[in-house]
């Protein structure tokens, strides 16, 4: 077997110049095969093909302008001045906001990087006329479909061993890794593991999407909501993700006349009992390829709504946990997480230097209320010091993995609250590795609290479920404790 390392260029570039002599002189270097796309370094070790790429100095060259934060940020901008497509309502909002005073709020959330531990890899053999690949990969079908397409073979000619090994958030539905190790392997005629460097897996990430959500809600005199409207622009991801993963006629037949993105706005829609709602979805194209990371739109969706409720309950000068559980009378599963998380963490009401902060959500059949204490740190970076979660997910099959999958969920949703994000210069991602991503260090860690609570309805997902109320939390902790309210994420201080 032999090692392969690969480098690609910016998103839509393509392979233009790479110095062969200087890489031949790398001791182990066996070979260099080229790509419209990418370039590979092959070697007796990874480290020695790492180094051949180095030496190999590629050039890449695009057509269209390479996208930077600006353009990002002004893509979503410009698709919020569009018509955007009405994805969920109930009542009528434009009558009830008609002449009405409005509360408003703009939210935005940045692009989310996967930050597996493990980066994309695949190892391959080609061998009379069967190609085998082992990799690790969360669909292990359309995995062995795109390999089968870039070796120029037939499906039944190809296995694909599934690896339970690594992690990914994700990341491992794509199959980029998988055609590249089966072209690989086919050209070289022999085992080959080629395995993505740190940079690479930043740079050549999909992305969970960056999106921007106007606020509104109107406000009774006694300070309940009549009407609520979410207008949401970012890409469309499930679109984008259907395409890249399941190309074809069927594929492109079943997208003819859809409007809007069901996927991009996941998760918008208010758990409460509100009047009147709209969620609108603005499509914006970003020039980024973008993905499922764990939570989906959640991540940014509940953010969205959570904060925004602390806003309102501000704005009617009600106690946040109280605001939201007066609102939740078809929900009472949600209601008593709420006074679960209270009770255990000592709610004190989100008063003025408290440093607490409250959010709930409701995610494929689960319900979950997550209590946070926070304050800024001296570098003006936000500091988590607490963590309760009172979860309800029905029957528990498996009790512990529940509370591992909550508690995993907590922290990763508290990565994503403070870091684990990218802006872009020139078609590339500004973060290369985790020095510049700011994951949370067992240092980092906060005191963790988690109640499962009994149930004996059927069961529902815990494996994401913990993820989307962590971020609102925080954000909702940290206006609590400087009177200061944050509405980008990752949580950063406008400067």
């Amino acid at each position: 077997m032999v090692h392969a390392a690969i480098r690609q260029g910016p998103v839509g570039g393509r392979l233009t110049k790479v110095d062969r002599a200087a890489a031949d002189r790398i001791r182990g270097v066996l070979s260099i095969v080229e790509n419209p796309r990418w370039v590979a370094a092959v070697a007796t070790t990874w480290w020695a093909a790492q180094k051949a790429l180095d030496a190999l100095a590629p050039r890449f060259e695009n057509d269209a302008p390479l996208p930077d934060t600006k353009s990002i940020d002004a893509a979503l901008d410009a698709a919020l001045t569009r018509p955007g497509t009405r994805m969920a309502e109930t009542g009528d909002v434009a009558a009830t906001f008609q002449g009405a005073n409005l509360v408003t709020a703009t939210y935005r959330a940045g692009l989310g990087l996967h930050a597996a531990i493990e980066t994309r890899s695949a190892t391959a053999s080609s061998s009379n006329g069967r190609l085998e690949l082992w990799l690790a990969t969360q669909a292990p079908g359309l995995a062995r479909s795109a390999a089968a397409r870039a070796a120029g073979l037939s499906e039944n000619s190809v296995v694909v061993h599934p690896m339970l090994v690594g992690g990914s958030f994700g990341s491992a539905l794509e199959h980029d890794v998988a055609e590249q190790a089966a072209v690989l392997a086919i050209k070289l005629r022999r085992p080959v593991s080629l395995v993505w460097s740190r940079g690479e897996d930043s740079l050549h990430d999909h992305y969970r999407p960056p999106a921007v959500a106007k606020m509104a809600a109107r406000l009774a005199p006694n300070g309940a909501i009549m009407g609520w409207s979410a207008n949401i622009a970012a890409p469309s991801t499930g679109a984008e993700m259907a395409r890249r993963m399941m190309p074809g006629l069927a594929t492109e037949a079943a997208l003819i006349g859809v409007k809007g993105d069901r996927y991009a706005v996941a998760g918008a829609t208010p758990a409460y009992r509100i009047p009147a709602y709209a969620i609108e979805h603005h499509p914006a194209e970003i020039g980024i390829p973008t993905g499922h990371l764990r939570g989906g739109a959640h991540g940014y969706t509940a953010f969205f709504t959570e904060c925004f409720l602390d806003e309102l309950a501000r704005t009617a000068q009600s106690e946040p946990m109280s605001f939201r559980i007066g609102m939740l009378g078809g929900e009472p599963r949600l209601a008593r997480c709420l006074s679960t998380a209270a009770a255990l963490g000592g709610w004190n009401g989100g008063v003025a230097g408290s440093g607490q902060g409250i959010a709930a959500h409701a995610f494929r059949g689960s319900y979950i209320a997550v209590m946070a204490e926070a304050h800024m740190g001296a570098d003006q970076r936000p500091v988590v010091d607490r963590l309760v979660a009172a979860v309800d997910c029905g029957a528990q099959i498996n009790p512990d993995i529940v509370r591992q999958q909550i508690e995993g969920g907590l922290i990763f949703g508290m990565a994503a609250a403070l870091g684990v994000s990218t802006g872009f210069t020139r078609g590339l991602a500004d973060a290369r590795g985790f020095d510049a991503i700011a994951l949370p260090r067992l240092a980092d860690t906060p005191d963790i609290t988690v109640e499962v609570i009994r149930s004996d309805e059927a069961p529902g997902g815990v494996g994401e479920l913990g993820v989307p109320a962590v971020a609102p939390a925080i954000a909702n902790a940290l206006y609590a404790s400087t009177g200061f309210r944050i509405r980008n994420l990752p949580l950063r201080p406008a400067p």
